[in-house]
């Protein structure tokens, strides 16, 4: 598992290289963003849901006056209660989105849609104050869709909102038990952002 946490983030360093590449074109546009998530789990079907913070850069590349490419790197606060007991899970995760604007370029208000794929490392895994992280898988990998607009407040300043909806398509488990079901995670995230032109 270990190996596909580096593989990972050797992936992510190649994704993201070519964006910086185009730091001196004016298509390019980054800045922080902060958000709740509402986190649960595919089963138990009883489990609760868990509140935790999102936080982190959110940057995008438009390939044209429709469409752009957008990488995130985030702090996510995520898990599930169960029967009493509460599992919080801190992930970096980096989504990788494609997105379609409507509108036109230079409009003050652009609504989006936007759909990818939504990798992480596991930074952090705690049961009630115990740390159970040997417990839980290193890397979680899952797609992610969502909506949202940009809102033109100044010159190349941008403000983002954006709800998204995570589905992991991994047991989040090391060692899950032989015919048990896939515990999975589901995520809803509601998050704001400013971005600056570069």
């Amino acid at each position: 598992m270990r190996h596909l946490s580096l593989i990972f983030i050797a992936l992510a360093i190649f994704t993201i290289q070519p964006l910086y590449g185009q730091l001196t074109s004016r298509n390019f546009s980054i800045g922080p963003r902060i958000g709740v998530n509402f986190s649960n789990v595919s089963n138990p079907e009883a489990a609760n849901s868990r509140t935790g913070l999102v936080a982190g850069l959110t940057s995008t590349y438009s390939i044209n006056e429709h469409s752009g490419l957008s990488v995130d790197l985030l702090y996510s606060g995520e898990g599930y209660e169960h029967g009493g007991t509460e599992l919080a899970l801190d992930y970096l995760r980096i989504p990788v989105m494609y997105n379609i604007f409507f509108g036109e370029w230079g409009q003050r208000f652009r609504p989006k849609v936007f759909a990818g794929l939504q990798p992480g490392v596991l930074l952090a895994a705690e049961s009630d104050g115990t740390d159970v992280k040997s417990t839980v898988k290193n890397f979680s990998f899952g797609v992610g869709a969502g909506l949202g607009f940009n809102y033109r407040m100044g010159e190349r300043t941008w403000l983002n909102t954006d709800l998204r909806s995570f589905f992991d398509l991994m047991d989040l488990r090391e060692d899950p038990a032989s015919g048990s079901d896939k515990h999975a995670l589901r995520n809803i995230q509601l998050s704001v952002g400013v971005a600056w032109g570069l």
